[in-house]
């Protein structure tokens, strides 16, 4: 398949039409989600992301973290605990889901924010772009 950007969002879009704009793909706890296509091509549904949608914009948000992590290596992060909130605990704009939560969300310090980290991540991975890790992404 001949990827015509270098950029996140747009090898996701063309991995997914190049395969009818769904797909499933494996999670690292194990099982299988859907992704699809949506809003025209210009974001994702999952059926493990409670009926959200991303615009495919929020790869590059990742992407762009990434490249300016040490050794293009990042922690996930997570947005579940009490003390995680935006900012705070493991929700820091240095890990994946705090990157997600300041630049794609706009959110601000202290807010609460969805963790879609588990489902991105497995995308980045199905989409050749970045290793889906245990607790921790990193760019291939």
């Amino acid at each position: 398949m001949l990827i015509s950007s270098e950029k996140a969002s747009d090898i996701v879009r063309e991995k997914l039409l190049a395969n009818g704009g769904t797909a499933m793909i494996p999670l690292l706890q194990g099982g299988l989600c859907t992704i699809s296509l949506a809003d025209r091509g210009h974001a994702i549904t999952s059926d493990k992301l409670n009926g959200f949608q991303y615009a495919l914009s929020v790869f590059d948000v990742i992407v762009e973290l990434l490249q300016h992590s040490p050794q293009g290596k990042a922690r996930k992060g997570n947005a579940h605990g009490h003390e995680d909130k935006v900012g705070c605990g493991r929700c820091t704009a240095d890990t994946v889901v705090g990157a997600i939560a300041i630049h794609y969300f706009r959110k601000k310090t202290g807010e609460s924010c969805f963790d879609p980290v588990f489902v991105l991540a497995a995308v980045l991975d199905w989409a050749s772009i970045a290793k889906n890790g245990r607790g921790y992404i990193i760019l291939i």
